[in-house]
C-alpha cells in the first residue's frame, strides 16, 4: 500500500536493551490524525496509566505529520510526545519546527518511539542504513547547544540534533529539548529524556522524499498560498518580535542588517525567526 505524506515506518528505540525495530505507520495513520494522533494513540496502547513520568515505562514518541518535508506550506514542525512531569502528570507534547523533523523522514522515518532507560548516557544516530546506540559520556553536563556543537564537529555540519542540557539531566520539570535552528520544546519533557539517559538523537538527512497522493492540487494549493504572501507584503506576526516592539534591543545583539532569515524547512519565511551572530562569532535564532 502505498503511504502518502508519510515514510512508511516508526521507529522503536528500546534504550534498555539497545535494540532498534520499526512499525508500520500505516497502522495508525488511517485512523488518527497527523503526528499528535498517531503519538496519543501509540502512548494509550503502550505506557500503562500508573507509570510516572520519570519512570523507564514511560515513552517519548518523537513524530511529525504528513505535511513534514512537503515544500513551501510551512508543515514540517514535528512533535515529542509522552507523559510530562507537570502536576497532575498527563500526556503532553513540545512542538518544534527547524529541519529536525524533514531531516527524520527523508531517512524514512516518520517517528521514533522511545523506551526503557540506558544505564549510561547514550544518543542516538539515525540514517538511512542504521541505527546506533553510541556512547555519549563525553556529553553528559554540556549545555544543549554546546553537546550540538560538538556532535555537528564529530558528525558533519549537515547532522541534525536535538539534545538536552543539565536542567533535563537532572530531571528539572521545567527542562525542555534543543534542536537545531534552536527549536525548543516544552512541556517539561526533556526531562522525560534525562530520565532515560538519552543526551540527544541525531538524525543523518537521507535523500527520500514525500510522495504525494495529488501532486497537481499541491501545485495549486501552493502557487495560492504563495499569492496570498505576496498580497501581504508586512509579515503576518513580525509585529510581535521582540525587536520590533522595542528597537533599542536588535543593536544589542548586531546590527539589523546583519541578521539572516532562518525559516524551518518547507517555510516561505514570512516569519520574525532570524539567526544572529555575535561579536564572538556564536550563531543562534532570535525572535
Amino acid at each position: 500500500m502505498r503511504t502518502y505524506g508519510y515514510a512508511g515506518r516508526i521507529l522503536r528505540a528500546d534504550l534498555s536493551s539497545r535494540r532498534a525495530s520499526a512499525a508500520s505507520t500505516l497502522d495508525y495513520s488511517g485512523r488518527f490524525l497527523g503526528g499528535r494522533g498517531i503519538a496519543a494513540k501509540i502512548y494509550w496502547d503502550e505506557v500503562p496509566p500508573e507509570a510516572s513520568p520519570l519512570d523507564a515505562a514511560n515513552q517519548l514518541v518523537f513524530i511529525t505529520g504528513p505535511l513534514c518535508g512537503v515544500p513551501a506550506i510551512g508543515g514540517s514542525r514535528w512533535e515529542v510526545c509522552g507523559k510530562g512531569p507537570s502536576s497532575p502528570p498527563r500526556f503532553s507534547y513540545g512542538n518544534l519546527g527547524g529541519r529536525w523533523g524533514a531531516a527524520l523522514k527523508f531517512t524514512g522515518y516518520d517517528g521514533i518511539i522511545v523506551q526503557g532507560k540506558s544505564e549510561q548516557p547514550v544518543y542516538l544516530f539515525i540514517n538511512e542504513d542504521a541505527v546506533e546506540f553510541r556512547d555519549a559520556s563525553g556529553l553528559w553536563g554540556k549545555g544543549a547547544i554546546e553537546a550540538r556543537k560538538a556532535l555537528k564537529a564529530e558528525l558533519g555540519n549537515s547532522a541534525r540534533v536535538v539534545a538536552i542540557g543539565p536542567a533535563a539531566e537532572n530531571m528539572a520539570v521545567m527542562a525542555t529539548l534543543l534542536a537545531d535552528n534552536d527549536a525548543s520544546g516544552s512541556g517539561g519533557l526533556g526531562s522525560v529524556m534525562g530520565s532515560k539517559m538519552l543526551k540527544a538523537i541525531v538524525v543523518k538527512e537521507g535523500s527520500r522524499g514525500v510522495e504525494i497522493a495529488q501532486p497537481e492540487k499541491l501545485r495549486d494549493l501552493t502557487e495560492h498560498y504563495r499569492g496570498l504572501k505576496r498580497c501581504f507584503p508586512t509579515d503576518g506576526w513580525e509585529h510581535l518580535s521582540r525587536w520590533s516592539r522595542d528597537p533599542t534591543m536588535e543593536p544589542r545583539l548586531m546590527p539589523g542588517p546583519e541578521m539572516k532569515k532562518e525559516p524551518c524547512y518547507g517555510c516561505l519565511g514570512r516569519c520574525a525567526r532570524k539567526v544572529y551572530v555575535s561579536a564572538d562569532g556564536k550563531k543562534g535564532k532570535f525572535i
